[in-house]
């Protein structure tokens, strides 16, 4: 069992969210990368039936919304936009890789605008947004994993980065609907497989994660119609339950080898793991961490 996701926070700054009744027509939206990803590159990052990563399962904010007609899950059902990859008539715009400050790099979306001020301008520009609405905003791994590669540079642009998030959040927020705006903070990526196979084990990443969450969360302290989910309260009570990841499958940065595969077996029958890979939830993490959220917005 793996300690994981400790408090980047101070202690006390905020807590788990109270319950938020949302309104008979209000609907959820979706910003941010993998963690939220609901198939916009043709893959999901968790471990469905069957232990094969390209195979489309569930990610913890398509558990929550299942009930929302407009959320659509089947890309062969929807309209599908290939020139901003997300669903047209759905309400999911979070795409693998994206990050605040830079597009997904992933091969399959040359030339897409995927970054976080992307994603927002698009929901505002749909005029979908109506009175009593929600929006989660979960974003940040990728920049500071990006700025954890360049280190005499790292904390200047993680700092950047989280500005950045701030204008984005805060233009979300001042919409005249006056959507109700969930912030997810970052969870500690240090303590993660990835973090925990590198070679300061996990400690720049632990660091960087800190300083974005203590950026954001300082300006936009004040912001109406802005609140705060604390991640590593949920992943802590996820790290009681389930199944720490091997720590030789870390180095395993590859999905169609991801730990537990039938090409890297490392368990008999089905295992309720934290882990997919070495840096996103397993499919039980996603399901656990909508019922969290789900006491939270509904």
């Amino acid at each position: 069992m793996i300690s994981i996701l400790k408090s980047a926070l101070p202690f006390g700054v905020f807590s788990l969210l109270t319950a938020t009744a949302l309104t008979v027509n209000a609907e959820i939206y979706t910003l941010g990368d993998s963690l939220s990803d609901a198939g916009s590159l043709g893959i999901t990052y968790t471990d469905p039936s069957g232990v094969n990563p390209l195979v489309a399962g569930s990610t913890w904010i398509q558990d929550l919304t299942l009930s929302t007609p407009a959320f659509c899950n089947d890309h062969k059902q929807c309209s599908w936009n290939p020139r901003t990859y997300y669903y047209r008539n759905g309400n999911n715009y979070a795409v693998g890789g994206a990050g605040v400050m830079f597009d997904s790099t992933d091969a399959r979306t040359p030339n897409t605008f995927t970054n976080l001020g992307a994603q927002v301008s698009a929901l505002i520009n749909s005029g979908k947004l109506k009175g009593g609405d929600a929006i989660t905003v979960l974003m940040g791994a990728n920049d500071v994993l990006a700025a954890a590669a360049k280190p005499s540079s790292s904390q200047l642009a993680v700092v950047n980065a989280a500005t950045s998030f701030v204008h984005y959040v805060s233009a979300l927020a001042a919409q005249p609907s006056h959507p109700h705006v969930y912030v997810f903070t970052l969870p500690d990526l240090g303590q993660t497989p990835f973090g925990r196979s590198t070679a300061d084990s996990g400690a720049s990443l632990s660091q960087l994660a800190q300083i974005f969450n203590s950026e954001i969360t300082a300006g936009l302290r004040n912001t109406s119609g802005v609140k705060f989910i604390i991640s590593s309260t949920i992943f802590g009570e996820l790290s009681q339950q389930l199944l720490g990841y091997p720590i030789y499958c870390a180095k395993v940065i590859d999905t169609t080898h991801v730990c537990g595969s039938t090409s890297n077996p490392v368990l008999q029958g089905p295992v309720n793991l934290m882990f997919a890979d070495p840096l996103h939830p397993s499919r039980a993490a996603h399901a656990m961490i909508a019922d969290r959220i789900r006491s939270v917005i509904k």
